[in-house]
């Protein structure tokens, strides 16, 4: 008999054990489905709005004093609309409507990992004097308060308490970051939208060579924009350019950055490399600074603005490049379909290259109508390539040598050589050749000085067997030599030993 008491009081203990484990589980399960209504990830929905209920949410912060708000509006048609409210706000920056609109969805919806406390103990997770304090305006005006507090222990997540509640969740530590922003963070990554029908001039400086250009914008009818440069000379400009002024009319922002008036040398900003000014039709006029580069990034600032931005360097490589590059590298580019006659003169020798090229035909088509002092200069060699082509391409691709505006020119000797061009409508433009020193040559258009230089090899160079790199009056010679001694329209050149 004591034997079997024996076995009937530990049997009696683990069916206790076993009940109150049953009783511990449910109860505690009972209390999690109550505390935490979960979303289906397992987190808890702690504060959720649809954009469309809200008419403003705004974000205090304890550190700064300011006050973050965007202001909502939903038009009959269901699109929202955000206005950006803050403290900070700048009246001529332009924020961005997904920015604003991400920003609003952050800050009226919250997901808790866990309820760490229900007993209202704010003091112990940084909330009785929260880091951020959110205030959500319901457009049936009802406002709910959101306090963000300290982070956890690892760093991972925040706390967070709602006003009126004595709970308080874990939620993410990014949170904390997504709450600490300012105007800057809304601002539009699109910093300038200029058309270029709006535009009348550009102008770029550069601090480091002095370099300084004056262009006038045309826009073709196919909506083509084309820079003619007219200060410090006149010249088109070149793709080049082109490209630069595309990425400053239509400026796209890697980043915002607060600079201090006292950190603006450590950015390269206190006295700027780079400054172009955008002068509109309307009178109006944007002028927009770089400091040097830094670490593959440009850092800069529109006058009027006390926002600085950072780009990366490869949207404006042509920051950098040389003034030669910036312009259209030829003296006197043409086309074929344009001019009717270029003469050529050097010493007392002249010629009359006189072309009737059809507009969408090459020189060597069978529609061309090309002579060389009045005899036919179709002639190519046995591989096809064109005499008159070469002296065309010589004379329209003059290399420019170099820039020097403030040249004195000795221009009583006269000219050492002219080319004079007679367009389809009748214009004549002449090209003269003054005397620089023993290789190079001042060019004059129309008697005035373009401010540019050539090289004698533009002129006089000798290609032999390669016919890309005839100088204009030596690839005029050749197509004579091959007038005279072509043999049914062909003639090569003697090989050379």
């Amino acid at each position: 008999m004591k034997s079997v008491k024996n076995l009937i009081v530990p049997a009696l203990i683990l069916v206790a054990l076993i009940i109150g484990a049953i009783v511990y589980f449910a109860v505690d399960k009972y209390r999690n489905d109550k505390i935490n209504e979960t979303t289906g990830s397992g987190m808890i929905e702690v504060v959720y709005f649809n954009s469309m209920d809200i008419s403003s949410v705004s974000v205090f912060s304890r550190d700064t004093g300011y006050t973050t708000s965007v202001s909502c509006s939903t038009d009959s048609t269901g699109i929202t609309s955000y206005e950006y409210q803050g403290d900070d706000k700048d009246p001529s920056a332009d924020y961005s409507q997904s920015k604003l609109s991400h920003f609003v969805s952050l800050m009226s919806s919250f997901y808790g990992f866990a309820n760490v406390s229900s007993s209202g103990n704010l003091a112990e997770y940084g909330l009785d004097n929260p880091a951020f304090t959110i205030t959500i305006n319901a457009l049936n005006g009802s406002v709910t308060t959101v306090y963000l507090g300290n982070k956890s222990p690892d760093g991972k997540y925040c706390y967070l308490n709602v006003s009126g509640s004595q709970d308080i969740y874990t939620v993410t530590a990014i949170t904390l970051d997504n709450a600490n922003v300012t105007s800057v963070f809304f601002l539009d990554s699109r910093a300038l939208d200029i058309s270029y029908q709006d535009l009348d001039t550009v102008h770029f400086d550069r601090k480091s060579d002095g370099l300084s250009l004056d262009a006038r914008v045309s826009v073709t009818a196919s909506g083509i924009a084309n820079f003619e440069i007219y200060k410090p000379y006149k010249h088109a400009a070149s793709q080049y350019f082109g490209t630069l002024i595309d990425t400053i009319v239509s400026l796209e922002i890697k980043d915002y950055v607060a600079v201090s008036d006292s950190e603006k040398a450590s950015y390269g900003l206190d006295d700027p490399e780079f400054h172009f000014v955008l002068n509109m039709k309307n009178g109006d006029k944007t002028e927009i600074y770089f400091g040097k580069k830094i670490d593959n990034s440009y850092y800069g600032y529109i006058s009027g603005s006390d926002i600085c931005f950072v780009i990366n360097s490869y949207q404006l490589e042509g920051l950098e490049l040389k003034e030669l590059t910036l312009i259209d590298p030829y003296i006197c580019y043409c086309y074929v379909k344009d001019i009717s006659s270029i003469t050529g003169t050097y010493g007392d020798k002249t010629f009359k290259f006189e072309l009737d090229v059809p507009d969408g035909k090459s020189i060597t088509s069978q529609e061309a109508f090309v002579t060389l002092d009045g005899r036919n200069a179709q002639i190519s060699d046995s591989l096809g390539r064109s005499y008159c082509s070469i002296l065309f391409e010589s004379i329209a691709c003059i290399n420019i040598g170099g820039i020097e505006t403030n040249a004195s020119v000795n221009t009583v000797p006269g000219p050492v050589m002219s080319l004079s061009f007679l367009d389809k409508n009748y214009v004549t433009t002449t090209y003269d050749f003054y005397s620089r020193d023993n290789d190079s040559f001042y060019v004059f258009k129309d008697d005035e000085y373009t401010g540019f230089y050539v090289y004698s090899r533009e002129l006089f160079n000798d290609g032999g067997t390669d016919t890309y790199s005839y100088g204009c009056w030596r690839a005029y010679e050749l197509l004579n030599e091959a007038i005279s001694g072509n043999v049914n329209g062909i003639y090569d050149l003697p090989k050379e030993v």
